[in-house]
C-alpha cells in the first residue's frame, strides 16, 4: 500500500465511519435515549459501529500489504488517521444536529448543563454562557469530535492492531510482485 493509497483509504473509510456515527446519533435522538438517561446505549452503538469497521479495514489492509507484511505501527497509524477523518464528518453531523436538525433538543440539553454548573457555583454562569456560545461554532464541534474519536479509536486501535498486524513473508518470491504488490504476469 503506497502512501497515497493509505491516506485515500483512511479518508474514505473514515468518512463512512463518521456517517455511520452520525446516523447512530440521529437514531439516539429519535429514540430520545439521552433524554431518558440511556447514554450508555449511545456509547454501545458507537462502539458497535467503530469496532467492526476498524477490524474490517485493518484486515483488508493487511491482506493487501502483500509479502512485506503489515506492521503493528502501520495498523495503529491507519486507525488514528481513519478516526481523524471520521471525527471531521461526525463533527459536521453534530453541528448540523445542534443547529438545524434537533436545535430545541440541544438547547434544552445545554440549558440543563448551564443550570447544573450555576447550581454548583453562581460564579460559573459567565463561563457557562461562553461555553454554550462556543458550541455554536462549527470548528469547535469538529475539533472536539476529532479529538474524541482519535482518543476512543486510538485506544481501541492499540488493542485491535495486535490482532490485525501481519508479519512479512520472508520466503515469498520478491520478484513475483511489483512496487504496488501487484503480481507480475510474465
Amino acid at each position: 500500500m503506497t502512501e497515497k493509497e493509505f491516506w485515500r483509504s483512511a479518508s474514505n473509510w473514515g468518512m463512512i465511519c463518521g456517517l455511520a456515527l452520525f446516523v447512530t446519533s440521529l437514531i439516539s435522538w429519535g429514540l430520545e435515549l439521552e433524554a431518558n438517561n440511556k447514554t450508555w446505549t449511545i456509547q454501545l452503538l458507537h462502539f458497535l459501529v467503530i469496532c467492526p469497521l476498524l477490524l474490517y479495514t485493518g484486515f483488508r489492509n493487511a491482506r493487501l500489504s502483500g509479502p512485506q507484511g503489515y506492521s503493528y505501527g502501520r495498523a495503529v497509524g491507519y486507525i488514528f488517521a481513519m478516526m481523524m477523518f471520521a471525527g471531521i464528518v461526525a463533527g459536521v453531523g453534530q453541528f448540523l444536529m445542534a443547529n438545524f436538525i434537533a436545535r430545541d433538543y440541544y438547547d434544552a440539553l445545554y440549558s440543563a448543563q448551564v443550570n447544573a454548573m450555576v447550581a454548583v457555583s453562581p460564579s460559573l454562569a459567565e463561563m457557562a454562557d461562553r461555553m454554550v456560545r462556543m458550541l455554536a461554532n462549527p470548528f469547535v464541534l469538529i475539533l472536539g469530535s476529532v479529538f474524541d474519536l482519535v482518543i476512543k479509536g486510538g485506544f481501541l486501535g492499540l488493542i485491535l492492531a495486535a490482532f490485525i498486524k501481519k508479519n512479512p513473508d520472508f520466503f515469498a518470491d520478491a520478484s513475483a510482485v511489483d512496487n504496488n504488490n501487484e503480481p507480475i504476469n510474465g
